[in-house]
């Protein structure tokens, strides 16, 4: 995938579709099935209140997605598709592993924290959390469970570090250090 492609299909999700954060999925509907199954793979974070506040989520057309899962999912092939499990999704396809916000990092080379140099679709890290850079000014981030998928502007967030991610393409524009 191109990197303006990557920005696309991130705004796409942000402007189009319902979201909330959820621990651990890359675009699931939200559902009774993936809230279980998602309770029993993290009970610290699917607690009893966070499970009642996804429960009032199912049949309203909700994507459950976690920050760096969101661009892991639209690696993936993710498509909105409401009928399928991973909402379209083929799980650690297209050479992109399942790996965390803080693991990602750990597989570029090239991690900077001049963000004069940003360019779109490259990925933004801080410890914890991920975002995607859209141009001019601004990242998609799934923010948090109050918040979905959301355009944001770089300069409000504590963003510490960026890069390209190996599986984009992001044509001559390469970082060099």
């Amino acid at each position: 995938m191109t990197a303006a492609e990557l920005v696309k299909k991130h705004l796409d999700v942000a402007n189009r579709y319902k979201t909330v954060y959820m621990w651990g999925c890359f675009g699931s509907p939200v559902t009774e099935q993936i809230i279980r199954d998602k309770a029993a793979q993290y009970p610290d974070w699917y607690t009893a209140e966070k499970q009642a506040q996804l429960r009032a989520l199912i049949g309203r057309g909700y994507y459950g997605f976690d920050c760096v899962n969101l661009t892991k999912g639209l690696l993936w092939g993710w498509s909105g598709n409401a009928s399928a499990y991973y909402g379209g999704a083929k799980y650690a396809s297209a050479g992109v592993p399942d790996v965390s916000a803080d693991a990602a990092i750990k597989l570029c080379r090239d991690v900077s924290t001049d963000f004069s140099r940003l360019e779109a679709g490259e990925a933004l890290w801080m410890p914890g959390h991920w975002g995607v850079y859209i141009g001019d000014g601004y990242a998609v981030e799934e923010r948090g469970f109050n918040y979905g998928c959301v355009k944001t502007k770089v300069s409000s967030r504590k963003w510490t570090h960026w890069y390209q991610l190996p599986f984009v393409d992001y044509g001559d524009a390469v970082f060099t250090g």
